[in-house]
């Protein structure tokens, strides 16, 4: 009996500052049938990290270095980086492939130039990269495993809303969807589409179709799109908390168009899935929750946990930073949502209302995706805690996992605040009058 191929193993190697295009990098060739190795993904609390960087470079059949400006100029200061590349040279010759990996333009290392290297960020330099990896394969019996209804693991598919589907396949038979997902991941249908293809692997193949620029999801909320792609996150100008700027790499995702309102977020309660907001007043009205002339109106007085499940109740998630940061500002680092100035004909801010309104209000006030009130009317909650961003004073957060990221400013705060790029931190168990959320679907939840 043949013995099964073991699985090509590949080691990323990368500076933090590039850790969002690596972990695409890493999801795409994951999906690819790659046992690729990233230490934000492979190592567990309490490893002994140099212990298990080594070996996993020393195993590995492949170790791509991913190079870029900020690799060039940090990387080797980064303890982890440098582990990693004298672990790799101290091996034998041919025991070890290195391929240097262009993450933009930029120079070659002096010590990585007898190896050739690829550009990813050209059109067909992930094929290429693919292609050196097939060929490292074969050559020592590996394979590359892609399996049957794969999951990539630790992100999750996306999962194509039931009514969307229908609107795609018509009854008259079976066609194949086609979705660009910049990294391919596969695609799996929400629910059976009949009782026959309830036991079958329904994975699709991804082709080059573009998506929908607007959905309405299963509750019959409507979302924008913002697609994938690189932007600048922070600002040269702003709060420390808002520096350094770096680039980042987003999948395509789907947010809110609007901030979520007292009547959507009511239907979850009804379900017995939500809990009721604290509070039923708002800051100048005694009722609000509850009561249908402010339907429209954002919910209020939930807290962090509180907006986490009803998005996941709708099959989403909230926003991480850099998604709602996107979102809002789009790729041309805008300091507001629709431009350089703010006014109160943009944004309910600065107490000029005095209190919410209703959420399609600032029609003149919408991000460069078509999304309302990135910019006032109440803060919105989103994932992530509270930190530095990369390579701006490691180590030396004051919150720790105690305070999570609120965006875009509230009717009560100043116009500063509603900067794309302001950072305000609260902890997340708290309930306030001015403080709401939106939801998104990811292609990597």
């Amino acid at each position: 009996m043949t013995e099964p191929k073991r699985p090509l193993k590949v080691f990323l190697c990368h500076a933090h500052a590039d850790r969002d295009p690596v972990r695409a990098l890493y999801t795409r060739l994951t999906n690819n049938g790659v046992d690729a190795w990233l230490d934000k993904e492979k190592l567990l609390p309490g490893q002994d990290w140099e212990l298990e960087i080594k070996k996993a470079v020393r195993e590995a059949d492949v170790v791509v270095v991913c190079l870029s400006k900020q690799f060039n100029q940090r990387g080797f200061r980064q303890k982890e980086v440098r582990l990693a590349l004298d672990t790799a040279m101290e091996m034998p010759e041919g025991e070890i492939f290195i391929i240097p990996a262009r993450l933009e333009e930029c120079d070659n290392l002096e010590s990585l130039r007898k190896w050739h290297w690829v550009d990813l960020f050209e059109e067909n330099g992930y094929e290429m990269l693919m292609r050196a990896l097939r060929s490292r394969a074969n050559n020592i019996g590996a394979t590359l495993q892609i399996k049957k209804g794969f999951t990539p693991k630790p992100s999750k598919i996306f999962r194509l809303p039931k009514f969307f589907i229908r609107k795609i396949i018509g009854v008259t038979g079976f066609i194949v969807l086609a979705i660009t997902l910049i990294f391919n991941l596969p695609l799996v249908f929400d629910t059976p589409l009949n009782e026959s293809t309830s036991t079958k692997d329904t994975s699709i193949t991804v082709t080059s179709t573009p998506l929908p620029a607007e959905i309405t999801d299963t509750k019959g909320i409507t979302m924008r799109l913002v697609p994938a792609g690189e932007f600048d996150m922070g600002s040269y100008s702003g709060d420390p908390d808002e520096q350094p700027v770096h680039q980042v790499y987003l999948d395509a995702f789907y947010m809110d168009i609007y901030e979520v309102t007292n009547a959507a977020y009511k239907t979850c309660v009804e379900t017995g899935e939500c809990i009721p907001p604290k509070e039923i007043k708002s800051y100048t009205r005694s009722n609000y929750y509850g009561d249908p002339q402010f339907n429209d109106y954002p919910v209020i007085y939930v807290d962090w946990d509180q907006s986490k499940k009803y998005c996941e109740w709708r099959g989403g998630d909230l926003p991480t930073e850099a998604q709602w940061e996107k979102a809002a500002r789009g790729v041309d680092r805008r300091t507001y949502p629709w431009g350089e100035r703010i006014d109160a004909r943009l944004a309910n801010y600065g107490l000029h209302m005095m209190d919410t309104t209703k959420v399609d209000l600032y029609r003149d006030g919408k991000s460069p995706y078509g999304i309302y009130n990135m910019a006032g009317n109440v803060w919105e909650w989103t994932l992530d805690w509270y930190d530095a961003y990369p390579e701006n004073f490691i180590g030396n957060s004051n919150y720790g996992n105690t305070h999570r990221v609120l965006r875009g400013g509230s009717w009560s705060y100043s116009e500063n605040s509603q900067r794309t790029s302001y950072r305000f931190e609260m902890i997340p168990t708290e309930n306030k009058f001015n403080i709401g959320f939106r939801c998104v679907l990811s292609f990597s939840q």
